[in-house]
């Protein structure tokens, strides 16, 4: 078998992380759960798991110094691919398979998100020697599931019969977990020519001027038979909203957690929340709350009920869709 190759996917905006995360800095280029980045955490860890030769970057230009900035402590910069527009996992994902045309075909890619907290790098480790191995003898598509902890509808879900939804409401995902369905994590392994003959079945000829945003889970998990999957032996979360992130942290003796360490808060009969402030000068009085999320940056306020938080990326649409107020989240557009 050849030796497998691991590709993060680094084009992401992470709007539920809103006023945080916005174009211009978004969720993978933020210090979640640590002082590095969840991008710096990601390349960190694939370096323990192979060689800093076998790890590569697809993103897209838009924050492409910033990720440079990064990469370049751990891989050579000819390693980071740069795709010609942004056009969610499926484009990105042909456009890099395009980018190994002088590999073997039946070299192993992992394809992996950039902005996942995951533990412990042992079982990680195993888990992807696993995936790759189930590829290469089924000449399928491998992924991993994790167990699923809440009717999450911001998820795919991987349901027993190798079927895929992706992002169901939260009606459907609890029927989905009551029959033993695993949220998908979104790592994805095969070798090039089985990445490749699936997409010449469902996504024939993909081009970035022609093909409409898709991600993978649309474009071939949802519609391919040649799917395979293992239940993840390690911790995972996608950090993807302020719930999660609480859920992860290291709360006090009320249960009330800082995202960044400058944050400044009181607390009077007050329990259950997360906080964030980026002004050190500041300070955040909080009397007879619980269950919140704010989010206190210089340009916007967040308060959010930690467990409904995924009605963050609802909240964005809302204010992409207002010319008034897209500034607010596309932020670097001149």
């Amino acid at each position: 078998m050849e030796e497998q190759i691991f590709v993060i996917l680094c084009g992401g905006t992470g709007p539920r992380l809103w006023p945080l995360s916005t174009t211009s800095h978004p969720k993978q280029l933020l210090p979640i759960l640590s002082d590095k980045s969840l991008l710096e955490q990601t390349i960190s860890r694939l370096t323990k798991v192979t060689n800093s030769k076998n790890i590569f970057i697809t993103a897209s230009n838009r924050n492409i110094n910033q990720i440079t900035k990064i990469a370049k402590k751990f891989i050579s910069l000819d390693h980071i691919f740069i795709e010609p527009d942004k056009k969610n996992t499926a484009m990105a994902i042909y456009f890099t398979l395009s980018q190994f045309s002088n590999l073997d075909p039946d070299t192993v890619v992992s394809f992996l998100p950039s902005d996942h907290f995951i533990t412990p790098i042992n079982k990680f480790k195993s888990d992807l020697q696993k995936v790759s191995q189930i590829a290469v003898d089924n000449k399928s598509i491998v992924t991993i599931g994790i167990h699923p902890t809440s009717p999450n509808p911001s998820f795919g879900y991987i349901l027993k019969n190798k079927k895929f939804v992706e992002k169901p409401n939260k009606i459907q995902a609890l029927k989905h977990i009551i029959n033993g369905a695993l949220w998908n994590s979104g790592i994805y392994t095969a070798t090039i020519g089985t990445f490749l003959s699936e997409f010449i079945k469902y996504f024939p000829k993909p081009n970035y001027q022609k093909s409409k945003p898709l991600s993978f889970d649309k474009a071939i998990s949802e519609k391919t038979k040649n799917i395979d999957f293992i239940k993840a032996s390690f911790d995972w979360s996608d950090v993807g909203e302020w719930g999660s992130i609480y859920n992860k942290s290291k709360p006090d003796l009320q249960h009330l957690t800082i995202v960044n360490s400058q944050t400044k808060y009181l607390s009077q009969n007050s329990h259950h929340c997360l906080i964030s402030s980026e002004n050190p000068n500041k300070l955040i009085g909080l009397v007879a709350v619980s269950n919140l999320a704010i989010i206190d940056t210089p340009n916007a306020l967040l308060i959010s009920t930690l467990d409904q938080s995924s009605q963050v990326r609802d909240l964005i649409i809302k204010i992409v869709n207002n010319p008034k107020l897209k500034h607010y989240f596309v932020d670097d557009e001149k």
